[in-house]
């Protein structure tokens, strides 16, 4: 039966006279759905057994075993009231009353008294049934159901939180305000926590707010609703709140805006890079008909190849960020090399300082677009000018010396702008769209002579040859440690024969900086780690495993490393000198746990992935500072306080490099 939709109104009577039995059910039927009449207390236990309407039992002081039926009910039911009818003193009883909560009432008592006393029994009864129904739905609510639900006192200090996937344990909030929760960010925290003291102080109730809380790199966006929690009198004594992840949802409007923005690119391509092109071949056919000249119909081809070139990285461009999860890379000297050999234009000059060898991450159809609105706006810049060319440690420059200023260029960057003397302004805008679209940076700056430099950063550039290097002494990963600023706790387990390694770690806070659990091996000089990433346990988006090179153990040590986020593809983060900011980027690929490599060469490192172990693929090069011995090994980390992180590797391997 349930307390809420069908209330236990019936009456035990037990151990009364006959005659005084027969009186109590008459008198009780009146407020009483039923009446059961028990003449021993042996015969009312089996009565409590078998019916589970009894709201109220009704015991004479006199009957044999009174006290241990007292007893009885309560282990049967601690909620059950009992009105114990006696005569004489109150000392009499003080055995029953010892056992349990009783009523005590006189047999001299009118009807009317005990029927009194029976119905606030039973409304009382039903109250406490359906607290405590509501008690065990709620708990049941609580630790089943995924959206992260919570409960806060009138202090903003959580009570209860449900064990939503991919959260912080609840566990860990119990007691903790939003200002400890979010302390590595100290702004959103004292914003969360004021809209708490809103909802407790001023009964004020937030509905669907959106917020983007999360560690600095791994924030999330959600909408949160919190509203009063009242005690009975009416005051407010904390909060109820659920929230739940939309970042799919904002991703989703965002993809919407850019979509909306790529029709417009559209049509500026459109008619600024194909229209052009087909007006340059129609005019080489004319030229073709009058004179009959080979030179005009090649001229005529070569329009029509880079027409089709210009399609394919529209479709490309149009389909996606045109850069985001790219497997490939391009040799930036060859893509520079191609574009300047159709849009140079009078006595303009290319000056390319780029290494033959320089690799940048991205697509071929997502960074000549760029390139080629880059070029041909520093060669229309002015007469007899030269274009420069050069890579940077995370991209590329394009500069010219014609005398222009930076302040001109930038605006030339936004989108309807067009400068008056050659019309670039819309090209400059259309690669800024691109370069924000991939999440990088475009930057204007003022040469130190003359003319203006345009940076481009955050694709992953490799510009050092490959070194010839051939594996030397091997190591074994005999050591294991945390490494971070917080209670990091882990694991190792090892087998030797199919050399599979496991490990599984935790981290102390919620930052880009993250916390591992590392096993490692110390080395001298130059060093390689090669490893394939069989699995990572899905614990959350975060959670990473890979490969680590690093100075030292230290929160603020140098270090790199290489490795796969469930969530968001492959990772590399890197601290380039003791106790700076650690770097990040993310690939946001689709490829999976894969076969990973770091090289260490003097200062460089090397980030390299292979599908298969023998053909290896530079993502990255870049300098950080390590002294000898370095540490070299495996690493893996939850990214989400108390979330276990598990990663198994394979093929591990840990060798001194013997460089030319």
């Amino acid at each position: 039966m349930n307390p809420i939709l069908s209330p236990p109104k019936a009456v035990l009577v037990v151990g009364a006279p006959t005659s005084r039995r027969e009186r109590l059910e008459t008198v009780l039927a009146d407020v009483a759905d039923s009446v059961y009449v028990a003449e021993s207390t042996d015969r009312a236990t089996a009565v409590l057994s078998e019916h589970d309407d009894v709201g109220c039992v009704v015991l004479a002081a006199d009957c044999d075993g009174v006290v241990g039926f007292r007893r009885t009910v309560t282990d049967h039911d601690e909620y059950l009231p009992v009105v114990l009818l006696f005569d004489g003193s109150v000392t009499d009883v003080s055995g029953v009353t010892s056992a349990g909560e009783t009523t005590l009432l006189p047999t001299s008592a009118s009807d009317e008294e005990l029927c009194d006393i029976v119905t606030d029994h039973f409304e009382t009864y039903r109250d406490r049934l359906v607290t405590a129904e509501e008690s065990d739905m709620l708990q049941s609510f609580l630790s089943s159901i995924e959206i992260p639900m919570f409960v806060k006192d009138e202090q903003g200090r959580h009570l209860r939180k449900t064990e939503a996937w991919g959260g912080i344990d609840p566990e860990v909030v119990v007691g903790k305000t939003d200002r400890e929760l979010y302390a590595y960010d100290p702004e959103s925290a004292e914003q969360f926590y004021d809209h708490d003291m809103r909802v407790i102080e001023n009964g004020e109730r937030i509905v669907d707010r959106e917020e983007a809380p999360g560690p600095p790199g791994n924030r999330y966006w959600a909408r949160t609703t919190k509203v009063p929690w009242h005690d009975d009198d009416g005051s407010v004594k904390g909060l109820l709140g659920l929230s739940y992840e939309i970042t799919d949802l904002k991703q989703q409007e965002r993809r919407l805006e850019l979509l909306e923005d790529r029709f417009d690119q559209f049509a500026t391509f459109l008619s600024e890079e194909v229209l052009d092109t087909l007006q340059s071949a129609n005019g080489q056919l004319g030229i073709a008909r009058e004179t009959g000249d080979d030179d005009a119909f090649r001229a005529i081809e070569s329009a029509h190849d880079r027409m089709e070139q210009r399609l394919r990285d529209l479709s490309t461009l149009a389909s996606k960020s045109p850069n985001v999860g790219a497997t490939n890379s391009v040799n930036l000297a060859y893509v520079v090399n191609e574009v300047w050999s159709f849009i140079a234009t009078g006595d303009a000059q290319l000056a390319l300082h780029v290494p033959d060898e320089t690799l940048i991450h991205a697509s071929m159809g997502g960074i000549r677009p760029i390139v080629e609105h880059l070029l041909r706006h520093a060669a229309d810049s002015g007469e007899d000018v030269t274009v420069s060319v050069g890579a940077l440690q995370e991209g590329f420059y394009v500069a010219h010396d014609a005398p222009t200023s930076s302040a001109d260029c930038g605006r030339a960057t936004e989108s309807g702008f067009v400068t008056p003397n050659d019309g670039q302004g819309s090209g400059l805008a259309f690669v800024s769209e691109i370069v924000e679209r991939n999440n990088w940076s475009l930057t204007v700056t003022d040469r130190d002579e003359s003319g203006t430099r345009i940076e481009i950063r955050g694709p992953l550039v490799v510009t050092g040859t490959e070194t010839d290097c051939v594996p030397g002494a091997d190591h074994s990963l005999t050591e294991s440690d945390p490494v971070g600023e917080g209670d990091v706790t882990g694991s190792v387990e090892v087998e030797s024969v199919s050399n599979w390694w496991t490990l599984a770690g935790t981290t102390g806070t919620q930052r880009q900086q993250r916390d591992y659990y590392f096993a490692h091996a110390a080395v001298e000089g130059d060093a390689r780690i090669e490893a394939r990433l069989v699995d990572i346990e899905h614990v959350n988006d975060y959670g990473s495993g890979g490969l680590m090179v690093r100075d030292g153990l230290g929160p603020e040590d140098p270090y790199g490393f290489l490795g796969w986020t469930v969530g968001r593809g492959t990772e590399i983060l890197w601290r380039t000198d003791p106790g700076g900011e650690t770097s990040r980027h993310l690939l946001d690929d689709d490829a999976g746990p894969q076969w990973l490599r770091i090289d260490r060469i003097g200062d460089t490192v090397t980030y390299l992935v292979s599908l298969d172990g023998s053909n290896w693929r530079r993502l990255d090069q870049r300098p950080v500072a390590l002294s000898d011995p370095i540490h070299v090994g495996l690493a893996v980390s939850g990214a989400i306080p108390t979330d276990e992180c598990e990663a198994t590797f394979a093929d591990v391997t840990v060798c001194e490099l013997e460089c030319e």
